[in-house]
């Protein structure tokens, strides 16, 4: 998935690689029960608007710590809320397929 986005002012794509979904805590019933949250994390890169690496955007999103979790947020809010990820609520969302 591509992100549009800016980097200290500097027009970027953000390309995920890899997410895992985030899995809520479960701090109630049994203790055997339960299980910390887990996910809502992944693999992302900052690219040119071409699609390239680019060694200086490299290291603004290392010199700039406050942009890096700037960017983790908005990734986590596009990959967890189905409304950004392009399709409308589906009774689907609530199952787990695995």
């Amino acid at each position: 998935m591509d992100i549009e986005d800016f980097l200290c002012g500097i027009r970027c794509i953000i390309r995920v690689h890899h997410w895992e979904p985030h899995q809520a805590a479960k701090v109630y019933g049994p203790p055997e029960d339960c299980y910390p949250s887990e996910g809502g994390y992944g693999e992302w890169e900052v690219l040119t608007p071409r699609g390239c690496r680019s060694k200086r955007l490299d290291t603004l999103l290392e010199t700039h710590p406050d942009e890096h979790d700037r960017i983790e947020e908005l990734i986590f809010d596009k990959m967890e809320n189905p409304r950004h990820r392009g399709y409308e609520h589906d009774a689907r969302d609530y199952y787990d397929y695995e």
